[in-house]
């Protein structure tokens, strides 16, 4: 046989000339190079059949063979480019009359830098330059703001309304990567079995074909997971998740593929589980030679457990904090003056009470912790890129490893004080009004940040709505804030599939938009699958999912706005008065809880981000140094000849 080039590393304190002679004194062995600038080490030229003797030496801590011909360095190519032309932005039933398939959703006009800023236009008579469909301080649907809502009108189709088609693109689209969402809810729907394959929403933009896959999940009786042999896969709520992560138009990652697991009949545990199994047995994929890596998104809340209990902000003696550390009672109650919690990103809550039909400013909080979340962890530790939410119960939360879970609490006044309870609706529906009861309590300390449901571990990527607006880009008001927080997604009015109640557009299709921490989620996730693919185009290797998350994070747009929903200084006393920031296009107050009245899903609202880092996910399309792209040029001053990012103060908070 021949003699082959051989590494050998050896063991501390061998002499290596000792070695040497030893080694060599056989005819299977000859030196190669004493590589004396290298210690512990030599190279020999070695018989392939002595090689097992070798390494079974006394001084040898390792020899390997030298390959003759190494595999140079390569990264897998670049993905061409995909465009999508004579698009408009927004899109809703308001113009019908259009295909369906003519617009896109407002994230990709916000979260990317790809869009244009549209020029002035005039739409039923008002005119601007600003595209969203929230304003805080109007109803939504209202006349200074129909523009922002609508978005863009089709100039092609319509002619009249006078804007530019606008053309989108991107390099990187998700492809490879598995999108799950895992639903509550009641599961699959009659009316959809092939939905997903004849909606154009989710066609492969290559090959054709649906990219939505019918799942057999492995382990789960539950027919809505054994959805194979009647490709049923949907019901309204799916439509609208996958629609806004992959969709060709609602979402980014258009080239991912989609599935949908349900929790009804199998539970949390077992649905995740079975995620966590079908994710470790995946194949090889022969184009990129590793698994595809899979991204979940958790489609399911508690709003009745997330923020479901209550105590009178003067029976709190005291509150602290981490970061500012104790305020104390001002005597025998509080007063007007509540930044002591705002500071402390508590925010306080109007609650009727149920017996003495008194209202009373509250503080609400969450009574125990999910038991589920050592799943879900142990699914990220696996490998699974997790998207996450405490959801729509107005819930203000950290994380279970922030210094503010142990570290803020309240100090209750000592023996007994009133605790309101809210309680699930008899019905099992969480949009009606929750039954509010009152008992003694006499528990001496609260702690209000702590989190309930599948949000609120550092290892996912926790994601708060916020509204589709350029000129006021504040959170949903029904969305869980707070410091445990990670991103931003796109939450109310997001253009997408629609569901068997929306309108059939001018192409045949059902279209519609999406919202609710539900929508914002999967926002995130298509553009996360997109940093997926890049990292492994320009790596050769996926991401794990500290790296995606740190990437997605760390390319989000300082953009989101604090605004207090009162003046937190001065309120006024809770008996009765409406304090509504007017967030949102509803005329019911924000901040007020009261039996048969406060539904447990959404029906709470403020506009504070409550520390809520203010970032919105972002994809960087055009893969540019986003301090050379972040806003117009300017002609003049200290930022000529172009702004910096980090040179520009983020956003601060205002009073309305």
């Amino acid at each position: 046989m021949a003699k082959l080039i051989t590494d050998v590393v050896l063991k501390d304190g061998t002499d290596e000339t000792t070695f040497i002679n030893d080694v060599t004194s056989n005819d299977e062995v000859d030196l190669f190079d004493r590589v004396t600038s290298l210690t512990n080490m030599v190279v020999l030229n070695v018989e392939e059949s002595y090689l097992e003797t070798l390494q079974s030496h006394s001084s040898v801590l390792s020899a390997e063979f030298f390959k003759e011909t190494p595999e140079p360095v390569t990264y897998p190519s670049v993905p061409s480019t995909y465009t999508q032309s004579n698009k408009s932005i927004g899109g809703s039933s308001y113009w019908n009359s259009v295909s369906g398939q003519k617009y896109l959703s407002f994230q990709h006009y916000f979260d990317t830098d790809i869009m244009p800023d549209p020029e002035n236009r005039t739409i039923n008579g008002f005119t601007g330059n600003k595209v969203g469909n929230l304003f805080y301080d109007t109803s939504p649907r209202g006349e200074l703001d129909q523009i922002r809502y609508y978005g863009t009108e089709p100039a092609s189709d319509i002619g009249q309304f006078g804007t530019e088609d606008l053309t989108y693109f991107t390099t990187y689209t998700g492809k490879h990567v598995d999108i799950v969402v895992l639903e509550g809810g009641d599961g699959v729907k009659g009316g959809y079995a092939n939905y997903h394959v004849n909606h154009p929403e989710f066609q492969d933009p290559d090959v054709g074909g649906s990219r939505m896959i019918a799942m057999n999940w492995p382990g789960l009786s539950a027919t809505s997971n054994n959805q194979v042999t009647n490709n049923h896969i949907m019901n309204d709520h799916v439509a609208g998740t996958l629609s806004v992560s992959g969709g060709i138009h609602g979402g980014f990652a258009k080239r991912s593929s989609l599935r949908a697991a349900h929790l009804v009949g199998n539970g949390v545990t077992s649905c995740l589980n079975s995620i966590k199994s079908w994710h470790q047995s995946k194949s090889n994929n022969s184009d990129t030679g590793f698994p595809n890596p899979t991204v979940l998104v958790t489609e399911w809340h508690s709003p009745t457990a997330s923020k479901n209990r209550y105590v009178k902000v003067d029976d709190v003696a005291a509150v602290t904090d981490p970061t500012h550390g104790t305020a104390n009672r001002p005597g025998s109650g509080w007063g007007s003056d509540f930044t002591p919690f705002v500071l402390r990103n508590l925010i306080p809550i109007q609650v009727l009470d149920p017996v003495d039909s008194t209202w009373n400013w509250c503080i609400g909080f969450a009574a125990t912790q999910a038991s589920y979340l050592s799943a879900i962890e142990q699914c990220w530790d696996a490998g699974i890129h997790i998207v996450t939410s405490v959801g729509n119960g107005g819930a203000v939360y950290c994380k279970t490893t922030d210094p503010e879970y142990n570290g803020t609490y309240l100090t209750m006044s000592s023996g007994n004080y009133n605790m309101y309870s809210m309680l699930f609706p008899a019905s099992g529906d969480q949009g009606d009004g929750a039954t509010i009861i009152r008992g003694l309590e006499n528990t001496s300390t609260i702690y209000p940040l702590r989190p309930y449901g599948p949000g609120g571990l550092a290892k996912s990527i926790n994601v708060a709505a916020g509204n589709n607006s350029s000129s006021k880009p504040v959170l949903d008001g029904y969305s869980s804030r707070g410091p445990g927080v990670d991103i931003i997604g796109r939450g109310s009015s997001t253009y997408s599939c629609g569901d068997l109640n929306n309108p059939v557009m001018a192409d045949g299709y059902r279209w519609g938009t999406f919202g609710g921490t539900s929508c914002a989620m999967p926002t995130v996730a298509g553009k996360l699958a997109c940093y997926i693919e890049k990292h492994y185009t320009i790596n050769g290797v996926y991401p794990t999912p500290d790296q995606a998350k740190s990437a997605i994070v760390s390319e989000a747009k300082n953009t989101a706005l604090s605004v207090r929903t009162t003046n937190w200084s001065s309120v006024p006393t809770a008996s009765g008065l409406d304090i509504d920031p007017k967030q949102h296009g509803g005329t019911s107050p924000c901040l007020k809880v009261q039996s048969g009245v406060t539904a447990p899903n959404g029906g709470t609202r403020m506009i504070d981000l409550a520390g809520t880092p203010p970032k919105h996910a972002y994809w960087n399309a055009q893969n540019f140094n986003r301090e050379q792209t972040y806003k117009k040029r300017p002609k003049t001053g200290v930022l000529f000849p172009r702004p910096r990012k980090f040179d520009i103060p983020p956003i601060e908070e205002n009073a309305l």
